[in-house]
């Protein structure tokens, strides 16, 4: 029976649950987009799935989100400069720059990359946190993606240790979670010795093994389980929203 160490506890996982000028935009994750709204009337931005969560430190909007659609609308006694809105979505947290204009309501039809992602949140989402874990272990075990996992075949040298070969081999990316299949070769003329909590770093869940104990010349696998990126940038997002952090960044502002 493999093992393998648990090195997370906690994983956020996000469930998708008048007249306008039209405007259409195709948003990249990791790169901001500028998009004109009108500075008096109510605005939508609209995506193509439901679940979306909007999040802004501005307090000059005034927002409402029902499913895939956010209205948008400056507040009058605020003053109209451009503002940033972060929408987090199951395939990535997108940002917007609102540029306000004396124009009509706008509706702004967002296209978005790899909708497809959606599948691996339900697979995710289908499963308890701990049981979503051993599964995609499974599967990277079996060389069987789960349903909407995306599998990225690689040969990057990431060697941590003397006398020892790490290569990446492969990474299985879903929509919170991402594993990685690496290659460990004993390059030296003595045996060594592995454990789980030595491939520990910032962001791993978890651990596994194939063999702990190498001759000189032979190799085994190692799989890790980690967080997405796009599953740490919205962490990372949610933290910064976080009331008490809002309040001692302006209040150190303000010394």
């Amino acid at each position: 029976m493999r093992r393998f160490l648990f090195l997370g506890v906690v994983c956020l996982i996000i469930f998708p649950s008048g007249l306008h000028a039209l405007q259409t935009i195709t948003l990249t994750e990791g790169e901001s987009a500028f998009i004109d709204i009108s500075e008096k009337n109510l605005n939508l931005i609209k995506f193509p799935l439901s679940g979306v969560r909007v999040y802004t430190s501005s307090k000059s909007l005034d927002i409402k989100v029902d499913g895939g659609s956010s209205f948008i609308k400056y507040l009058e006694a605020e003053a109209k400069e451009p503002q940033e809105v972060f929408f987090v979505l199951p395939q990535g947290v997108y940002s917007l720059i609102l540029v306000p204009k004396p124009i009509p309501a706008q509706t702004v039809v967002v296209r978005i990359p790899r909708e497809e992602l959606s599948e691996a949140l339900q697979w995710e989402s289908s499963h308890s946190y701990e049981e979503g874990i051993k599964d995609l272990m499974k599967a990277m075990y079996e060389e069987r993606p789960p349903r909407g996992f995306s599998v990225k075949e690689a040969s990057e040298e990431r060697s941590i240790w003397q006398g020892t070969k790490q290569t990446l081999k492969s990474l299985y990316t879903g929509a919170t979670l991402q594993g990685e299949v690496y290659r460990v070769t004993n390059l030296s003329n003595e045996p060594i010795s592995f454990e789980e909590k030595e491939f520990y770093e910032e962001g791993v869940l978890a651990v596994s093994i194939d063999k702990h104990e190498l001759l000189p010349k032979e190799e085994t696998g190692v799989f890790l389980i980690k967080k997405t990126k796009t599953q740490k940038k919205l962490e990372n997002l949610l933290k910064r929203q976080n009331p008490l952090t809002i309040l001692h960044e302006h209040q150190t502002k303000e010394k």
